[in-house]
């Protein structure tokens, strides 16, 4: 059963916020706190066992509440662990100074935030999926080699309803809410439709956009909400002002100063839009569509990749099933139906006029997240191919259901995370009917576990050697390293803690840098024994460099972004 937190999200709010200060006594809202300096450096207090460095100022607290053991019940109604990694996330918002091991580069300046589903329940209702929870923001700030760190809810409607009512109050990714009557689920079916009880639960992502907004997103339109990338505030829902209307699209734009592309799938009529927006403005421009070759609907778009002059718009046999959407319990694959007799393909559309310049069919494939793609050119340097690589789950549609938070949660030794590899697609654009997959190097390279990719952000749609992502040390239910790929020498590096579960690795090139991988990679880790900790690893060396402990556990997060400093 899902983990109940020892405090409805009501009661979760805060917990009392302490500064740390050189009295040797503290005694704050019934919580006894006593310094003992003896063995510890200058500058650090000792907190109930726990080392704090000191607060940069009077604004920036650090709270060090006891770190809590990660629980729950099972059917049985008798208690029970869990890994940190798939917990709630212990109070609403926090904000303090860690103390770091090792040394942080000082050329690192700026915030990494990182987004995903950090509160699995509400009240005493536990949610089923992984990709179900509420929103949490974490933010790590880096500043002349000190770090600043934070989390806190985003405030959508849903997340403020169902605090209000204790109830889910929107449609989640396997959450419905629950009718009182029949009248009442019909009126809900028919808000469906309208898009009003879909959620606004921007848990997925979170992208810097050209013109400097920071915005959280998910698959539903309605949930692209603002926030300040200092504090962490919910600002204010992201306001489309085109008519394009649609209810769902990529919940992984492609986004660089200069342009944000996004794919709108096509429910009625099965296909895509491939659209574009500028900087500085809410409205979003079609480039062109791709209708649909097989299935009854658009395959999933989680994400999709691009080239300096193409978009390629895959269309898996993982299609959208609005059966599915509107049944009230969750089927096993959700929202979806596998249609392996509809084929599968890749489409390729020029950025500039809109034209469909490829489309081919190519092996059935199933991937979440796609890595990078660039356009391969023969000597005379003309395109002759699209290149495109992702994290590909071998087809199998069992990946879906092994993210139900009890599978996550109840890991006993055996090998359970189904294969992946690195899919290479190969796209020609000479008018052939098929297009190839094929691994990008061995998988056994990452233990047959690959996902949550980055690269360097400068060769994004460009011709890459290396990607840094999650990978498998077996056995295993989820994948628990942190793993450098080089593709062309088709090797890869390993960060493993026994125990410890990884978020996805990010990337951040060092000013002025003219290698590749010349940078560091930030990852948040979720420890064995219930601790969280921020990682830092050499970009080239895959060695760690500094590490930060948080002052309690921290849950499994998914995708974040960088915001360099002003």
């Amino acid at each position: 059963m899902a983990f109940i937190a020892s405090s409805p999200i009501m009661n979760s709010i805060s917990w009392p916020t302490m500064v740390v200060s050189d009295m040797s006594h503290i005694v704050k809202d019934g919580f006894s706190f006593r310094n003992n300096n003896k063995g510890m450096h200058k500058g650090q207090h000792h907190l109930q066992g726990l080392t704090v460095a000191n607060v940069a100022s009077p604004s920036v607290p650090v709270i060090a509440p006891q770190r809590e053991e990660p629980s729950g019940t099972s059917d049985d109604g008798h208690s029970q662990h869990h890994h940190v990694a798939w917990t709630s996330i212990p109070r609403e918002r926090w904000e303090g100074e860690l103390a770091v091991q090792g040394q942080i580069p000082f050329w690192l300046k700026g915030t990494y935030i990182r987004n995903g589903p950090g509160m699995w329940h509400i009240g005493d209702y536990n949610f089923r999926h992984l990709f179900d929870g509420y929103a949490t923001l974490v933010k790590l700030n880096f500043e002349n080699g000190r770090l600043i760190a934070g989390h806190r809810q985003i405030e959508s409607q849903a997340y403020e309803a169902a605090k209000k009512n204790q109830k889910i109050c929107y449609r989640e990714f396997s959450e419905v809410p629950k009718a009182e009557s029949f009248l009442a689920y019909v009126g809900e079916l028919a808000s469906l439709f309208s898009g009003a009880s879909l959620t606004d639960n921007a848990n997925t992502g979170v992208v810097k956009l050209g013109d400097g907004r920071v915005v959280c997103l998910t698959e539903t339109q309605k949930g692209s909400i603002v926030i300040d990338p200092d504090t962490l505030d919910t600002l204010r829902k992201f306001e489309y002002s085109d008519s394009l209307g649609g209810l769902i699209h990529s919940a992984h734009p492609i986004v660089t100063d200069n342009e944000f592309l996004t794919l709108l799938p096509d429910l009625v009529r099965p296909g895509y839009l491939v659209v574009r927006m500028e900087p500085g403005t809410n409205e979003r421009k079609v480039i062109g569509r791709v209708d649909c070759r097989g299935g009854p609907s658009p395959g999933w778009v989680h994400s999709f990749p691009a080239t300096d002059h193409y978009v390629i718009v895959p269309e898996m046999p993982l299609r959208y099933c609005a059966q599915n959407l509107l049944k009230a319990e969750p089927t096993p694959l959700y929202k979806f139906q596998w249609h392996p007799e509809s084929k599968a393909f890749m489409h390729v559309m020029c950025k500039t006029s809109g034209k469909i310049v490829a489309s081919v069919e190519v092996p059935l494939f199933i991937t979440f997240h796609f890595i990078n793609a660039y356009e391969e050119e023969d000597e005379d340097g003309r395109v002759t191919a699209v290149i495109a690589d992702c994290c590909e789950h071998n087809s199998n549609t069992d990946i879906l259901e092994r993210l139900r938070l009890q599978n996550l949660r109840s890991f006993n030794g055996q090998d359970v995370l189904p294969d992946a590899k690195v899919g290479r697609f190969r796209i020609p654009l000479d008018g052939s009917p098929n297009g190839t997959l094929e691994p990008a190097l061995d998988p056994n390279e990452h233990g047959k576990g690959m996902d949550m990719c980055s690269i360097n952000p400068n060769y994004l749609g460009k011709k890459y050697r290396y990607a840094y992502a999650c990978g498998a040390n077996r056995p295993c239910n989820f994948p628990n390293t942190l793993t450098k790929l080089d593709l062309e020498l088709k090797k890869a590096k390993t960060w493993y803690d026994e125990g410890a579960v990884p978020s996805e690795p990010f990337f951040v090139a060092r000013p002025g840098a003219t290698e590749e991988d010349d940078g560091v990679v930030i990852s948040i880790i979720s420890g064995k024994n219930g601790e969280g900790y921020a990682l830092l690893l050499d970009g080239s060396t895959f060695e760690e460099i500094a590490r930060a402990e948080f002052p309690h556990g921290i849950p499994y997060g998914l995708h974040g972004c960088w915001v360099p400093k002003k």
